[in-house]
């Protein structure tokens, strides 16, 4: 059976259209349907539910119970090409929301990457929700929601939480903002999840719109654009805009509830993913600790471990001890 076919199949499953699949593999739609045509021909039974008017592909009775033979024989493949390699590679796919995408995976990818044997990796933006049923799935490896939620065959870590700052253009303001001070007509929102839009309601009446909403934070980069504007942002995303020369963050009293990342896995991971699960855990340790101790509070510990917090404490006992 061609392994190629199989590919296509998965992404097919994945994706739940022909067109968003044929773009993850570069092909045109035509071929990715021909080709899974053929794949039903040779196993004798359909894999596509097929009718006019369907925008979403629908696996048939055959299909979902093809869907986990499949996943197998890809894995057996890639461990087959792996055997006489002297180093065997480790590989993941990751899901991550697209915030987590301009914070802490890029260090943590970083990371892998200096890590011997390496771990190579795959990183696919996914909704929280999404998560959870390609973690089911077995068609990613491990997972970065915001929300947390119970499922048959997933682990649930509560990993980290994220502080969430103000951010405005560079004009020397005052580091310290009352929320009632900060008016809504020059907001640019950002729907930072539920507990956020809760405080969000409670402390901006329903009838106070913002001047612009956005649903990816890479676009206020480039929003906000006048002294007057202003945005709720992760602490990770501020040190990102704030790296820029152009902007600067200041703390909003009362504070927004802090944004808590899970990390997920699979009950049982597949074959050969396991140890490479056991480097990433390493590697995602070190990334909170040493990357980021003034962003990120590891609680999963249960404390924040902070880099100039420590190094604070041992200068003054060094003042001390000297005088």
């Amino acid at each position: 059976m061609d392994s190629q076919d199989l590919d296509l199949f998965l992404q097919v499953a994945r994706h739940r259209t022909l067109s968003r699949a044929a773009e993850a593999v570069h092909l045109a739609q035509s071929t990715v349907s021909k080709r899974i045509q053929m794949l039903e021909e040779r196993l004798g039974y359909p894999l596509l539910e097929r009718g006019k008017g369907l925008k979403r592909v629908a696996l048939t009775p055959q299909g979902e119970a093809f869907l986990p033979i499949a996943e197998r024989w890809q894995e057996l493949a890639r461990e087959a090409f792996e055997v006489n390699r002297s180093k065997p590679r480790q590989h993941l796919v990751i899901g991550t929301v697209s915030s987590a995408n301009m914070t802490f995976i890029p260090e943590l990818c970083r990371r892998l990457w200096n890590r011997s044997p390496r771990v190579s990796y795959r990183v696919i933006s996914l909704h929280s929700v999404e998560m959870y049923d390609e973690i089911e799935k077995r068609t990613i490896d491990v997972g970065f929601p915001l929300v947390e939620q119970t499922a048959q065959n997933v682990a649930v870590t509560p990993c980290f939480s994220v502080p969430l700052v103000g951010v405005r253009l560079k004009q020397g303001g005052p580091r310290k903002v009352d929320v009632r001070a900060l008016p809504a007509e020059t907001c640019v929102f950002v729907p930072w999840g539920t507990s956020y839009l809760t405080w969000h309601d409670y402390w901006f009446h329903a009838g106070q719109k913002p001047w612009a909403a956005v649903d990816n934070p890479l676009l206020l980069f480039t929003v906000i654009e006048h002294p007057e504007q202003w945005a709720i942002v992760p602490r990770g995303i501020g040190h990102s805009m704030l790296a820029t020369g152009r902007f600067e963050i200041f703390q909003i009293d009362p504070a927004p509830p802090q944004r808590t990342f899970y990390k997920i896995t699979h009950k049982a991971p597949r074959s050969g993913v396991a140890a490479a699960l056991r480097v990433f855990d390493e590697e995602l340790a070190g990334t909170i600790r040493d990357g980021f101790p003034d962003i990120y509070t590891d609680i999963r510990t249960g404390r924040a471990e902070r880099r100039s917090e420590r190094e604070g404490r041992r200068s003054t006992r060094r003042r001390r001890e000297a005088g």
